[in-house]
């Protein structure tokens, strides 16, 4: 079987295995939801008490429309391939991948590709309807340039976060147990990209600062792209350092791998 057919069929595998429990697939589009309403109804009762018609930069409606497009990509791009790639490091699953031509990043990304394929097809949908209901409310103002920018930061953000993710599994090679420290690392990273809120709440000095890591071009970014929030010219700017980012991230990830590899000890498996 040459690489093209065995990485169709890994990315095929990876669609099965999305829809293999289907009540834990739709458990967790409708997880998506749980987060938005929260914040829905806190930030309507932050509004209606300060009698401001903006904060942070951003008006009542503005700060919705944030909130439900970053919980959309924050699901969108999670991983969740943490404890698989644990148990292969512990249990010796990575055995095979020594012993056959098989690329064992290029089998986790193209597993997660196909993992979050349905995804991004039932997401698609969703956001045409935000998008066309926040256009007709006048809170989103529709332009081509920033559609395909949106769509192509998107993708940007999903590779970004996954090699990210990619790099701190390498610690389970070190840490005995390391459940604690996914998930600590895990809700971290996501508040740092804007995931839960938008970053003016830290403050100008703190959203200066987080520009210089690659967590902003995961969430924040993308979301601002299509808000309008993002100039034209920041927009390109902005893409070209999330570029920077996976190129970065993807030569760490593979320096982490080779050196961390030499503590395997390949037992089981």
């Amino acid at each position: 079987m040459n690489r093209r057919r065995l990485y169709t069929a890994v990315f095929s595998m990876g669609i099965q295995h999305s829809m293999e429990y289907r009540f834990h697939f739709f458990l967790g589009l409708l997880g998506a939801a749980f987060p938005i309403l929260v914040q829905y109804f806190i930030w309507t009762a932050v509004y209606r008490h300060s009698g401001e018609t903006a904060l942070f930069s951003y008006s009542y409606h503005q700060i919705i429309l944030y909130t439900i497009l970053a919980g959309l990509v924050s699901k969108l791009i999670a991983t969740q391939f943490e404890h698989q790639i644990v148990d292969d490091i512990k249990n010796g699953g990575l055995n095979k991948y020594l012993i056959k031509p098989v690329s064992y990043f290029g089998y986790r990304l193209v597993s997660f590709l196909g993992q979050k394929a349905i995804y991004y097809a039932i997401t698609a949908l969703v956001l045409v309807g935000i998008i066309g209901f926040a256009a007709a409310g006048g809170v989103l103002k529709l332009e081509a340039v920033r559609l395909i920018l949106f769509v192509v930061t998107l993708w940007g953000a999903l590779l970004l976060n996954f090699l990210i993710a990619y790099c701190i599994c390498a610690s389970a090679f070190y840490l005995n147990e390391i459940s604690y420290f996914f998930v600590i690392t895990s809700l971290l990273v996501n508040i740092l990209s804007g995931g839960m809120f938008p970053l003016e709440i830290f403050g100008e000095a703190i959203v200066k600062a987080l520009q210089y890591t690659p967590f902003p071009y995961t969430i924040y970014f993308p979301v601002n792209v299509l808000s309008g929030k993002s100039e034209v010219g920041t927009m390109y700017t902005g893409l070209l350092i999330q570029c920077g980012w996976i190129g970065l991230f993807f030569w760490l990830s593979r320096l982490t791998w080779r050196v961390s590899m030499q503590k395997y000890s390949a037992v089981g498996g």
